[in-house]
């Protein structure tokens, strides 16, 4: 009858620790694969562009005089103001963010991403919520 030997300590250590590695290689790449996809990255970069263009465009441009502003913005929060191009987000500033179109232009549509804005009370700049309609192929 033969008898089994073990391993010795440091032979085992140095396969858990290989083990190791690899679940913690594997999990990296698994949560950069996520966090850096195109879709990811494609829908931070409009969320971006989409605030700043309600913050300093959209909402500067809006009569904050006018006794019916809040009547105004209590309808537009229901049914949303108009909506807005990717088009548009690219352009608005004097091409601030022309620089940014060849990303964009790769997987989406300028003419056919719509961006739809509902303000929210209390009407301020920074309260409103945003709806994103998507034509990109991600």
């Amino acid at each position: 009858m033969k008898m089994r030997t073990r391993p010795s300590p440091r032979i085992r250590h140095t396969i858990i620790a290989i083990i190791v590695l690899c679940m913690v290689i594997v999990t990296i790449s698994a949560f950069i694969t996520v966090f850096f996809s195109a879709e990811n990255t494609t829908k931070r970069t409009l969320s971006r562009i989409a605030a700043e263009y309600y913050e300093e465009y959209l909402y500067p441009t809006i009569d904050h005089s006018d006794e019916k502003f809040t009547t105004t913005m209590e309808t537009y929060a229901k049914s949303g103001l108009t909506p807005t191009t990717l088009r548009q987000l690219l352009l608005y500033d004097h091409q601030k963010n022309a620089a940014l179109t060849p990303a964009l232009q790769k997987y989406c549509d300028e003419n056919h991403t719509r961006i739809k804005y509902y303000p929210e009370p209390p009407f301020t700049k920074t309260s409103y919520r945003i709806e994103f309609t998507y034509s990109c192929d991600f």
